[in-house]
């Protein structure tokens, strides 16, 4: 029988209630190998069927029905005979079972929860002892299995607990409501799991840093032999170091990743001494203390401040996520790697953490390298996710330290002033020293992950034969790789003093605009891919960076941004061998660039014309999406508050949308889009009529309203014109509605230069008041309670 639940996948043809049937016999039988195979089985059984929806209570899982039998199942194994490792296996399930999101009623969690206490009661008491039947070895599996499974369910709290601070409240169900309602599922409260963890935590934290430091230990190199203790460990004896090493091995990555988020919490504003901890654990225990603060047991306790107790906790999880990730085995489970890279990234969420990383570049250089070394043996998407997640993290507190130096320097003092100028990497010369760089170390990573995802941006790539078919689209987690490493990229300038900028930015841009290039692309759906958002952003923060304008890299920065904008304009040219080019997305790159750069840079000639052509070609482009986006794009551009980069674009683009706009009479819009492209222009041209003086303000006029004028419907042709024409006329009329009023002088200059308009208008007006006429006398007539017209007196007297 035992055999049987090894092969469970075989098993499935079975009902589930008997798979949960001979899981729960065979968990509750006498015999070690059935309990063992029992639990196993339940095991696989809630990871298969732990999202099964019930197909008769829409909004339930088909578990729910069995939470007493899991229940059942697994108390047996947390008896005081039961051997050590039935009750780690039996830890496993309860945190696979809390964890799988099945448990809706809070008594059921609460009895698994209170199984997973009694475990840790043993784990405190010192189970091993001299009338102890069982091996030393199989004592350390259960107390590290105890941890884990502690581990894995305050993961799954806090993350529960962040997923429902991010969402927003529901309301309250009435009690009123209901009861059989089905259409739902009985939600347990966001809060309840961690509610229940919270009160082991002061212990939990203590054990927990207790077996990461003996898994640190244990890792060491055989030269380095000399450190272990020689008492043994928190959880191992001397005797037997080897046979631990398996068990720590299985068991660190869960601890690992609870530790980051208890320190991410509270854990470093937690201090405690060394005789609250000793006083805190009972005798057998208190070895543990003295291992965690390098002291041989019996001792005196030295004591330590709190900012040393945090740099010694992190200097455990970043030596232990160091040494995993410089090799990690093939064999080692990507579970392993994941956590170890999702520890990081929440260590570093803390404000302490990000300080002791920025001021310790060269950790954040090697923790680069290591992430780096990581990229080149491991592929799943997945961990290339977490690591430019890390990334990120690592960047970002270079920023926040750098910016707060920054910030901190006297604008008054020149010296200080100067100062200012070489802050950042690259100081007065722009060099970056490899192995010493921060930047140097990212942009080793990044352009690793770039060319992974798109090798054609590889120069080598570009040269072959096979370049033209090498392109293919980018799979969705592939885009979301190349935009999370495009945004990273653009905030690598920060953290460069003006000369390190130049020495980098010639790189990066050349880099954000080839992906641009090569990934905007037209969908049917008119999305912007995140590649392509990430790159508009990018160049948005780089062409607004402040520390690169400076006297010494004024000439540098000036011809560099030239040569990008110049390098989009090139790339925005449709090619015959390229899928259809989202122009869209071109435009808003050209437009960043009239926003944000000054006149000087993108007043050139050349430059000017090669925009204005793009601009034209959008205007009249055959799709209406992108006159729609060009016109909304043109708006933000004439409004420039600098007059003279956009007086040019106006004088050669406003006669080109005005003939456009006047063509819509003859070819009415079919649809929405070519609705919403009118709409847009009209709204530009609006617009040049408020930015117009006052003495231009007639002949302005004199080109808007008569081009509203001609949207207007007769009344016969009202009647039989289609939705989207019907719009259109009322559009217009509430455009003159309000244009009117609004300048009102020069608005009967115009009615009056053309009596043809003011009748056209007068009659559309007309109409459309006796329509809200006829509209207000279709509705029904208020209800009102009528007064009767007799009062009687109250008093007779």
């Amino acid at each position: 029988m035992a055999l049987l639940f090894l092969f469970l996948d075989d098993l499935l043809v079975l009902h589930l209630s008997d798979l949960i049937r001979m899981a729960f016999m065979a968990a509750t039988d006498h015999s070690n190998q059935l309990r063992m195979a029992g639990l196993q089985a339940l095991e696989d059984i809630i990871k298969k069927f732990a999202s099964v929806p019930e197909p008769e209570f829409p909004g339930h899982v088909i578990l729910e029905q069995y939470q007493a039998n899991v229940g059942a199942a697994l108390r047996p194994a947390f008896s005081q005979d039961t051997p050590s490792d039935i009750t780690a296996k039996a830890c496993q399930v309860c945190s696979t079972w809390i964890g799988s999101g099945v448990v809706s009623d809070l008594n059921d969690l609460r009895r698994v929860h209170n199984l997973l206490v009694s475990s840790l009661d043993k784990v405190q008491a010192g189970k091993g002892s001299s009338s102890q039947p069982y091996r030393e070895s199989a004592t350390t599996m259960e107390k590290l299995a105890v941890l884990k499974a502690w581990a894995e369910v305050y993961v799954v709290a806090m993350k529960i607990k962040k997923e429902a601070e991010t969402k927003p409240k529901r309301a309250i169900k009435s009690t009123d409501d209901d009861d059989d309602d089905f259409g739902t599922a009985d939600e347990l409260p966001p809060d309840s799991l961690i509610t229940l963890v919270q009160p082991e935590l002061p212990i939990l934290s203590r054990l927990w840093l207790a077996a990461l430091k003996d898994y640190a230990l244990l890792t060491l190199p055989a030269e380095f032999a000399s450190q272990l203790p020689p008492d043994g460990g928190a959880f191992y004896t001397p005797e037997t170091i080897d046979t631990a090493r398996l068990h720590y091995r299985n068991s660190w990555a869960p601890i690992l990743h609870a530790v980051a988020l208890w320190l991410n919490s509270a854990g470093f504003d937690a201090s405690e001494s060394p005789e609250e901890a000793a006083v805190a654990m009972p005798n057998s225990q208190k070895r543990v203390s003295s291992i965690m603060l390098n002291q041989t047991p019996g001792t005196p306790p030295t004591t330590k401040s709190l900012p040393e107790i945090n740099k010694d906790r992190m200097h455990l999880i970043l030596g232990v996520s160091i040494q995993f990730l410089c090799s990690p085995r093939p064999e080692e489970p990507v579970e392993h790697v994941t956590s170890c890279l999702q520890a990081l990234h929440t260590l570093l969420d803390s404000p302490c953490a990000r300080i002791h990383i920025a001021e310790d570049q060269l950790l954040g250089v090697e923790l680069l390298s290591v992430l780096h070394r990581l990229l080149l043996t491991w592929d799943p998407p997945a961990v290339q996710l977490l690591v430019t997640g890390v990334v990120q993290q690592i960047v970002r507190a270079a920023q926040d330290y750098l910016q707060e130096k920054r910030n901190t320097l006297n604008e008054d003092d020149i010296k200080e002033k100067e100062t200012c100028l070489v802050l950042g990497e690259g100081g007065e010369t722009g060099g970056l020293v490899p192995g010493k760089s921060l930047v140097f170390a990212a942009m080793e990573l990044l352009m690793f992950i770039l060319v992974r995802h798109m090798p054609y941006l590889s120069t080598k790539m570009s040269d072959s034969p096979n370049h033209a078919s090498a392109k293919s689209q980018l799979s969705e987690e592939s885009a979301r790789l190349v935009a999370a490493t495009v945004t990273i990229l653009s905030d690598l300038p920060s953290l460069c003093s003006p000369a390190g900028c130049m020495t980098i930015l010639p790189t990066i841009l050349f880099l954000i605009t080839r992906v641009l290039k090569e990934t905007a692309v037209k969908s049917l759906d008119n999305q912007v891919s995140p590649p392509v958002s990430a790159a508009l952003q990018a160049i948005k923060t780089i062409v607004t960076l402040p520390m690169a304008k400076t006297e010494e890299t004024h000439k540098q920065w000036t011809s560099l941004i030239r040569s990008t904008l110049a390098s989009i304009l090139e790339y925005s040219q449709p090619e015959g061998s390229k899928p259809i080019l989202d122009e869209v997305s071109m435009l808003t790159a050209i437009a960043l660039f009239l926003w944000s750069a000054s006149t000087e840079i993108i007043g050139v000639q050349s430059l000017q014309n090669s925009c204005i052509n793009r601009f034209k070609n959008a205007l009249n482009s055959c799709d209406p999406w992108v006159q729609a986006k060009c016109y909304q794009l043109l708006l933000s551009v004439f409004q420039h508050s600098n007059r003279a980069l956009s007086t040019p674009y106006i004088h050669s683009l406003a006669p080109v949308m005005v003939e456009k706009l006047k063509s819509v009479e003859s070819h009415r819009p079919n649809n929405n889009t070519e609705l919403l492209a009118v709409q847009e222009g009209i709204k530009v041209l609006e617009t040049l009529v408020a930015l117009g003086e006052e003495q231009n303000r007639v002949q302005l006029l004199a080109l808007l309203v008569p081009t509203l004028i001609s949207y207007l419907l007769n009344e016969s042709a009202f009647a039989s014109a289609s939705t989207v024409s019907k719009d259109l006329h009322e559009f217009a009329l509430q455009n003159l509605m309000h244009i009117g009023p609004l300048y009102p002088h020069a608005f009967k200059t115009v009615m009056g230069a053309a009596p043809e308009l003011k009748t056209r208008l007068e009659t559309a007006v007309r109409a459309s008041q006796a329509s809200k006429a006829k509209a207000a006398a279709r509705q029904p007539p208020p209800t009102t309670h009528s007064v009767p017209t007799i009062k009687l007196k109250t008093s007779f007297f």
